[in-house]
């Protein structure tokens, strides 16, 4: 939440200066907006909704709760009920919070004129245009998310989503690292790559029922 806050407070503030394209590194709409200020606010007014838009997304609070979170990061299991698992008769869960992994592709947000003028998408199916002839495209990298639920039992690590999903026994598992945002899990050839805010209970639920079950 703290992120998206930030986030949202330098769109709105400079984001007529394309001070959150400079940030994300995307050069030439950060120049495209300081020199026409956020695209003559309609850039600026998209990507303002935009950032409101994550608030009802990517950011939630977490499904084990804080005496749950609590306990994980002192060390400590802590069975975790009410989930929508399928456990066998000597099986429980101990992790159990919303994820979500993505693909990455670069899509064309607009186009610049040679003669004056400009294009911008707006959003899928509608543009803005003015005059000028002649034009470059404006490329920009979009994320597409695939939500779901990240588990870890006694037995397996478990993610169930609509794109991605994966049940594997705990032998299963070659490696398991910690990202900046999430999670790697690699299982024999298969890498997924998994966004999470607690990686770092992952983590450790992890190695404590590895530990449990050596």
């Amino acid at each position: 939440m703290k992120e998206n806050i930030k986030e949202f407070l330098i769109v709105f503030f400079l984001g007529f200066f394309g001070v959150h394209k400079f940030i994300d590194k995307n050069y030439k709409m950060g120049f495209l907006y300081l020199f026409t200020f956020g695209i003559f606010g309609i850039g600026w007014f998209v990507d303002v909704v935009k950032v409101l838009m994550k608030f009802n997304s990517a950011d939630f609070k977490s499904l084990m709760g804080y005496d749950a979170l609590k306990s994980i990061n002192s060390g400590n299991l802590v069975e975790i009920d009410g989930t929508n698992l399928n456990l066998s008769k000597d099986e429980k869960c101990y992790y159990a919070d919303k994820a979500y992994t993505f693909r990455d592709k670069t899509v064309t947000t607009g186009y610049t004129n040679r003669h004056g003028g400009f294009s911008i998408r707006i959003m899928k199916g509608l543009s803005y245009h003015t005059g000028g002839s002649g034009s470059k495209a404006i490329k920009q990298r979009e994320r597409t998310k695939y939500y779901g639920t990240l588990y870890i039992t006694t037995k397996r690590v478990i993610y169930a989503s609509t794109k991605d999903s994966f049940d594997k026994p705990l032998s299963k598992i070659t490696s398991v690292q910690e990202a900046k945002d999430g999670i790697i899990i690699q299982s024999g050839s298969s890498t997924y790559a998994i966004v999470t805010k607690t990686h770092s209970e992952f983590m450790k639920v992890f190695n404590l029922v590895r530990q449990k079950n050596d």
